[in-house]
């Protein structure tokens, strides 16, 4: 049985917040350069393409999160795409501002960008601009490199992790 809320009976963010996770998601780690050169995530399903020619994509970020200021003014980032084997990744760059990647799992992409090597998926990318979109700043990347690979993806819907096989949807 299906239940509508609205605005004009008062708003109810938890009930909002179960419809927007009805909308299953792939799951990635946006990666940038602190100013002391540090190697910082931060998990995000926001991610979307918006045109192909030229390529570019969008996310957002949220003004409250501790990773604002450094993605605002990030001028380069790398959208990385997560495998199903990657649960525990995506959660500890949702959880922790500290959270690294060891040497070993980084590459370097156009501009000396850092990527995540085992991912499903990435994308090297110019920060073109930044709107700001309610409580949220939405940043557009033209895409410089990318590179995919094969495997099983990371979803999230209804507020829990899913994988993600070829032929699912």
């Amino acid at each position: 049985m299906s239940t509508e809320n609205s605005t004009q009976s008062g708003f109810d963010m938890r009930a909002y917040r179960d419809t927007l996770g009805c909308f299953a998601t792939g799951v990635c780690v946006m990666l940038a350069e602190d100013e002391k050169g540090r190697v910082r995530g931060i998990t995000a399903n926001s991610f979307s393409s918006v045109s192909l020619h030229p390529p570019i994509i969008l996310w957002s970020i949220d003004e409250h999160s501790d990773r604002f200021d450094l993605f605002v003014n990030a001028e380069r980032f790398s959208v990385n795409i997560l495998k199903a084997e990657h649960r525990d990744l995506s959660t500890r760059f949702a959880q922790n501002v500290s959270a690294e990647l060891e040497p070993e799992q980084l590459g370097r992409g156009a501009n000396n960008v850092p990527y995540f090597k085992s991912g499903l998926g990435h994308m090297i990318c110019d920060t073109s601009w930044r709107q700001k979109a309610g409580d949220h700043v939405v940043i557009f990347g033209d895409v410089k490199a990318f590179g995919s690979t094969s495997g099983q993806g990371l979803g999230f819907f209804k507020g829990d992790y899913l994988t993600l096989e070829h032929g699912d949807f």
